[in-house]
């Protein structure tokens, strides 16, 4: 009898594993997927959906090295392309699952005060008060990416070296030129947070600016925290976000969370949170 409960037992392990689904993310989605997930779990009670999220760039290095997940989720196209090249993929499986949008966020005491990016778009970080900026780190994140080439498009800052995004170890200073951004200003600096979640805190506890996620910037907190502008999607670097399963984990329940995305419920809840779906153009 306890030979048969232990092997009941074992079946029993090996099932509950079998039925989770280990899904790495992007910050930008920590408020739409959690809502994706509880949806696809009312409607498959046996499977669990495990969620980690943080910079595409370190997720990448990770799953190179062996992170055990099942689905990667992006904020660009370039890291899912990357591991598909390299054999780290379901083949077939890298699709597009929305279009990513920025804005420029600033805190309500701020704004109150003038600072009103609604009004004055990017060019509220040349006024005196902000010498600080939050954004996202762009050696690993796509997010602080499209900020700094959003500052270039509108003239704010110049680049004076050449070098990839992943060879900027030295902060955004060391290869762009500032001076529109510190004149007449005591000094000036970009604030780094790992992902676009932790820039987003940055900006709520200490910069009271932040060029953030658009999916971020609808969530509650930001909205009654600050206010913000949309940045037109041909003034930055184009957030194509992908996902991908990874090599050796097309298992049934991991397809079927996989195939959900791509859902009416689930675009429904990206719509939500500001992104764009396939296909979709914006009202600018």
């Amino acid at each position: 009898m306890g030979r048969w409960w232990m092997v009941l037992g074992w079946v029993g392990l090996f099932w509950a594993q079998a039925q989770s689904v280990r899904v790495v993310a992007a910050s930008d989605l920590q408020y739409a997927l959690p809502e994706i997930v509880q949806a696809f779990e009312r409607q498959n009670p046996g499977v669990r959906v495990e969620l980690s999220f943080g910079s595409s760039g370190k997720f990448y290095t990770q799953i190179m090295q062996g992170l055990p997940a099942d689905i990667f989720f992006s904020a660009d196209a370039a890291f899912p392309k990357r591991l598909e090249e390299a054999g780290r993929t379901t083949p077939g499986a890298l699709r597009l699952y929305a279009v990513g949008r920025v804005v420029v966020w600033v805190a309500n005491a701020w704004a109150q005060q003038g600072l009103d990016p609604r009004r004055m778009g990017p060019r509220v970080l040349l006024d005196g008060r902000v010498t600080r900026v939050a954004i996202a780190n762009p050696v690993h994140a796509p997010y602080g990416r499209a900020a700094v080439s959003l500052l270039e498009r509108f003239g704010l800052i110049r680049p004076v070296r050449e070098v990839a995004w992943e060879e900027m170890t030295e902060g955004v200073a060391a290869y762009y030129n500032l001076s529109v951004l510190r004149q007449g200003k005591p000094g000036f600096e970009f604030v780094y947070g790992e992902n676009i979640s932790q820039a987003a805190q940055l900006a709520l506890s200490s910069t009271n600016v932040g060029i953030l996620a658009f999916s971020i910037a609808r969530s509650e907190a930001m909205q009654r925290a600050g206010v913000y502008w949309l940045a037109p999607l041909s003034s930055h670097l184009r957030l194509e976000q992908t996902y991908t399963i990874l090599r050796g984990q097309d298992r049934p329940e991991v397809r079927r969370f996989y195939e959900y995305i791509a859902t009416p419920e689930a675009h429904r809840v990206l719509r939500k949170y500001g992104f764009l779906l396939p296909g979709e153009k914006p009202e600018e």
